[in-house]
């Protein structure tokens, strides 16, 4: 999950540096492309393939809508606000899809919710660089706002994933909701461009690595990690995210150390430790 943790932070770096002057569903139409071919590569391994029926049409489009949704958002965002920021609004996402939840009917667990809304609290924290003056103006870029939407879009993903999955293949699932976004894609991309822009080699380098190590890559990292670790610590590993993007940016060069951002980002290492100490606890009690 730390593997996993470093690749999600290196997709942010990536979408940033490969947005500037690219239609945001552009970019999204050919990282879904190159994502569905890679799936669709899994296929033959896969048991009791079968062609989907239309109400599977409909569930498939419901995952690969709100998935792809959340891609255009995000690049979109990526425009006017830093991956920095994306990475942190990212750590919301649990206590998003948990309220999600919530509203569709699960349980609401008030000390999850008190770790959960930590990040929130570290969220902001970043986002405004520890500054009390922009707090209380609340003072947004449009990048922070629309990317905040995408995360809802992802929390949507999150849960339909959940519901909408039946005794079907993890591949299969994905592979016919990557492939019925990739061609809703590319019918909207028609329409608004009249053509298919072909990207340039130093855009496709970044396009293979958010289909590759950060698609297919965390895909299997999940299918191993969630069974042995359970919901809630694959949970925590979302609020490393920050870190690990403002560590890849320091390390690389990209920006030197804010120190206004260390409260921020040691609020998200507590949460992480706090959800690990929940579960750790919950186990000796259950071995009790």
């Amino acid at each position: 999950m730390i593997v996993f943790s470093l690749i999600i932070a290196g997709s942010f770096l990536v979408s940033a540096s490969i947005t500037i002057g690219i239609d945001s569903t552009v970019l999204t139409f050919w990282r879904f492309l190159t994502a569905t071919t890679i799936f669709a590569l899994m296929l033959p391994f896969v048991n009791g393939f079968q062609l989907p029926g239309w109400r599977d049409l409909g569930r498939y489009s419901i995952v690969g809508g709100s998935y792809g949704l959340f891609f255009i958002l995000m690049f979109q965002a990526l425009k006017d606000t830093t991956p920095l920021n994306t990475s942190t609004i990212y750590t919301i996402l649990p206590l998003l899809t948990m309220l999600l939840g919530r509203l569709l009917g699960e349980a609401l667990h008030v000390r999850q919710m008190g770790i959960l809304a930590l990040s929130m609290v570290a969220t902001i924290w970043v986002i405004f660089r520890g500054d009390w003056h922009q707090m209380i103006g609340l003072q947004f870029s449009q990048g922070d706002i629309i990317f905040f939407i995408g995360t809802g879009c992802l929390a949507v993903y999150m849960q339909s994933m959940k519901r909408l999955q039946r005794n079907e293949s993890k591949i299969y699932f994905t592979f016919y909701s990557l492939l019925i976004a990739t061609v809703a894609l590319l019918v909207t991309v028609l329409v608004r461009t009249e053509a298919l822009i072909f990207p340039s080699i130093r855009v496709w380098l970044g396009i293979f690595y958010l289909a590759g190590p950060s698609t297919a890559g965390t895909f299997w990292i999940l299918q191993y990690t969630a069974p042995r670790l359970g919901p809630n610590r694959v949970v925590a590993y979302t609020f490393l995210t920050p870190s690990a993007v403002a560590g890849l940016e320091w390390g690389l060069g990209l920006s030197s150390p804010e120190w206004s951002l260390l409260p921020g980002i040691g609020l998200t290492l507590a949460a992480v430790w706090l959800l690990q100490l929940d579960v750790v606890t919950k186990d000796r009690l259950e071995k009790l």
